[in-house]
């Protein structure tokens, strides 16, 4: 799988509102159900490593612990419907940058734009923060997000990180 790491210039990006039936609240990442979300929204897929659900309880604790950087809170958060978490995004600061780690949507609601409710979230949320761009990485191979990123405002940034520094 190729892997390219995209970057999205914050000053250009748009956002949405959530529409009432959803809402936000803060990245849990000591959730089993959290876990839950994760399996279902990487399960047979291209990035699916056969990870199961008590995989992803120990990733997301070692996420929070800092495997890939400190998590930067305000850009790591749950995405609920009715007060059940249907999607998440996290971000941490990684090589001193702003990374989209994870964007995930429970399988049983891919399709529904909700992907993109996510991202418009978080591109809000960074520029209130004063961040100038975000960053995240994409297998190419998995064509929906990387669609779903371009029409965000991402593009290509580099193959690896030492095509960020030149």
């Amino acid at each position: 799988m190729k892997r390219i790491i995209m970057s999205c210039d914050l000053q250009h990006a748009s956002s949405r509102q959530a529409e009432a039936s959803f809402s936000f609240e803060a990245f849990p990442t000591d959730s089993p159900r959290v876990a839950e979300l994760f399996y279902s929204a990487y399960h047979e897929t291209i990035d699916d490593e056969g990870e199961s659900i008590a995989d992803w309880q120990k990733e997301l604790r070692e996420t929070a612990e800092g495997k890939y950087g400190p998590l930067i809170p305000e850009l790591s958060f749950q995405l609920l419907k009715e007060d059940y978490p249907i999607g998440a995004i996290v971000t941490s600061t990684f090589k001193e940058i702003p990374l989209l780690l994870f964007v995930v949507i429970d399988a049983a609601f891919k399709g529904n734009g909700l992907s993109k409710l996510l991202m418009s979230e978080v591109i809000r949320r960074a520029k209130a923060m004063g961040l100038t761009h975000l960053y995240l990485v994409v297998t190419v191979e998995n064509q929906p997000a990387f669609k779903l990123y371009e029409a965000c405002g991402f593009s290509f940034a580099g193959e690896s990180w030492t095509d960020l520094s030149s």
